[in-house]
């Protein structure tokens, strides 16, 4: 992605979470030259702030999103951070996250405002190639503390408020609405390590940067430099 693509869409996610009155801690707006202060440390190291991504796709606006992690720790070291995280993922009309698993972060997904979520589930099944779709197999997923047995392929439609949690080896993408779509997903999950923990479907390359203006926004990392 472009340098300039990736400061438009966090400007663009800003106002997002201003028009859906979600509000973001102060250090959303710091500088990369702020992000350079000695007390900011332990905050890079668990990698909060920004992240944005297409996936490798090139196609940003149907397949991608724009993230914040606002708390985490560390599973290296239980002395850094939070014992869980939160994250918010803030969408366009019609993008998609695909298809994807964690091996062992178990994740809350809370539609915060906006349109529905739409999200698809399917178990996993263990290859000698990875881990396939499980086409046939019932889903367990908790909705809003209840829980759901859910035939394979079944597509949860999250309204405002309410949430599902999804645990390891699941298979899930989330979209939104084609019109009228923006919204602001939450995720509260055990602390987990994102350059590890994510198994997709489809074998993605990391985002490289084309640096075709300054940075306005640090990133928390997931690109090549």
């Amino acid at each position: 992605m472009k340098r300039s693509r990736i400061n438009a869409e966090i400007k663009n996610a800003m106002e997002i979470c201003k028009r859906l009155s979600f509000f973001l801690p102060d250090f959303a707006g710091w500088s990369p030259e702020e992000w350079k202060r000695g007390d900011a440390d332990e905050m890079k190291k668990t990698m909060l702030g920004w992240d944005v991504t297409d996936y490798g796709t090139d196609d940003f606006d149907r397949v991608g999103a724009v993230l914040f992690t606002l708390r985490n720790g560390s599973v290296y070291d239980s002395s850094l951070g939070t014992p869980y995280c939160e994250k918010v993922i803030i969408m366009k009309a019609g993008q998609k996250l695909p298809m994807h698993f964690h091996f062992s972060k178990t994740e809350d997904i809370i539609n915060r405002n906006g349109a529905a979520l739409h999200i698809r589930v399917y178990a996993s099944k263990k290859t000698p190639e990875g881990y396939e779709l499980d086409g046939e197999r019932p889903v367990t997923i908790y909705r809003d503390g209840i829980k759901n047995i859910l035939p394979a392929g079944t597509v949860l439609h999250v309204e405002k408020g309410c949430s599902v949690t999804i645990a390891p080896y699941i298979y899930h993408e989330f979209f939104s609405d084609e019109e009228k779509g923006e919204l602001i997903v939450g995720e509260v999950s055990s602390v987990n390590d994102d350059t590890k923990d994510n198994y997709f479907l489809s074998p993605l390359k990391l985002t490289k940067i084309e640096e075709d203006e300054p940075e306005i926004y640090h990133l928390c990392g997931g690109y090549i430099q």
